[in-house]
């Protein structure tokens, strides 16, 4: 409906100039970020002009949104009330609150563009909600703003965030990665630059290897164990709550715990290595964290123990999802069961592999307190990965170029991993819808 249409785009007004307000307020520069939010609030005004065009009129005692328009109305004077206290400052009397002159005054633009945002909901609600027929189906306007104002009002803070959070820093770690910043961010773009210099870093390479292996190695093991270990709790066994509890405890320890606790058994002078010498066996070696050429199987130990006992929960829920007409069937036709696994039961249980596969490869990308807790990145560099990179970068090497760069490559990998997911989940939905 073109009525919605013309919502919808007042709906896009304000969410595109909040975005640019934000990236205004963490500095970035640039005279689109000067003027946009006000130059697009006004269009979305002029929104409201051609909305209140088709209504024609406004009656506030008659309308049926009175109540999230003193709601908003209520919120356009709290927001004065902070926009004065922060122009004014805190009395000086007031001895507790002398530091906190600095935070009011950081309010002053914050309070001062919510007035403006306020003052648009309010009115919108105030024309849409005056339309003709009370029984009129809700447009975007009303849907959005129109209804549990005390549920929105609420929620605002964690909405606020997650939008400053992880969208605003995102796109401002993503832009300074294109700058030549050092101890402190810069404005001043250099290109692609940081990026050839990390892609010709032997230890963004290397990094990118180990990685690789864990990744590959992590994602067959844990799927193989878990759906293994899910397959023989599924069969009714005794002790099985029992079982099912030993198999998740690692998960509930933290990286750091894991990682020490997996350092003192893989160390030769007090773990496995000098377990089994000790029982007479004197040429027995083992000592992955310390062999280049393994470290990174022995991070890759640790990392099963404590993820594989997750995966065996999410498998053991999908294989108790499975129709028990479904084994009976099998067994009638004479189906060996490790076939009836193989060519009916996983394929039915793709939803549960596709979910763990994101949960694996999300763990995966973002490998970093093993790595620390282990080996430190050692012996030499041969255990690196890049969460570590953009660690000693960013705060050891005083380069946040080059830290932006490489968080925004392993924010692409994040992305490769959780598309497939978004599309099988969504886009299937959609087709299937």
């Amino acid at each position: 409906m073109p009525q919605t249409r013309i919502e919808r785009a007042f709906l896009w007004s304000i969410t595109l100039a909040s975005l640019f307000f934000i990236l205004r307020q963490v500095g970035v520069e640039g005279a689109i970020f000067e003027y946009a939010p006000e130059a697009i609030l006004f269009i979305g005004a002029g929104i409201l002009a051609v909305i209140f065009a088709q209504t024609r009129r406004l009656d506030l005692f008659k309308n049926r949104l009175r109540g999230p328009i003193l709601g908003w109305l209520v919120g356009i004077a709290v927001c004065v009330m902070v926009l004065v206290l922060a122009q004014k400052g805190v009395q000086d009397s007031w001895e507790f609150a002398k530091d906190y002159k600095k935070a009011w005054k950081a309010l002053t633009p914050f309070a001062s563009f919510a007035i403006k945002l306020f003052a648009l909901f309010a009115v919108a609600l105030l024309i849409v909600g005056t339309r003709d027929d009370a029984t009129t189906p809700r447009g975007a306007i009303e849907r959005a703003f129109g209804s549990n104002m005390s549920s929105k009002v609420a929620a605002m803070p964690m909405a606020f965030t997650a939008v400053g959070i992880f969208v605003i820093a995102t796109l401002w770690t993503v832009y300074h990665s294109f700058t030549n910043s050092k101890l402190l961010p810069k404005s001043e773009l250099i290109g692609f630059d940081q990026y050839q210099r990390l892609w010709d870093s032997d230890r963004w390479i290397l990094s990118i290897k180990n990685l690789a292996i864990y990744g590959a190695c992590s994602m067959v093991f844990s799927l193989v164990i878990g759906f293994v270990l899910a397959a023989l709790l599924d069969q009714k066994i005794r002790l099985e709550s029992l079982f099912r509890t030993i198999f998740l405890y690692p998960f509930a320890l933290s990286f750091i715990v894991t990682g020490l606790v997996w350092q003192w058994i893989l160390t030769p002078e007090f773990g496995v290595q000098h377990i089994v010498r000790s029982l007479g066996w004197e040429s027995f070696t083992f000592d992955p964290l310390f062999n280049p050429d393994i470290v990174i199987y022995g991070i890759l130990i640790a990392g099963l123990w404590q993820g594989t006992g997750l995966v065996m929960c999410l498998m053991l829920a999908g294989l108790r999802g499975i129709d028990q007409e479904v084994w009976k069937a099998a067994r009638v036709d004479g189906i060996p069961a490790w076939k009836t696994y193989i060519f009916v039961v996983i394929p039915m249980m793709k939803p549960v592999f596709v979910t763990t596969l994101v949960l694996i490869a999300s763990g995966i990308i973002k490998l970093y307190d093993l790595v620390v807790a282990q080996t430190s990145g050692g012996p030499g560099l041969a255990s690196e990965v890049p969460a570590k990179y953009v660690y000693d970068y960013m705060f050891g090497g005083q380069n946040l170029g080059q830290g932006f760069a490489a968080s925004t490559m392993m924010l692409v990998g994040v992305l490769i991993a959780l598309i497939p997911f978004a599309y099988l989940e969504f886009g299937g939905r959609k087709k299937h819808g």
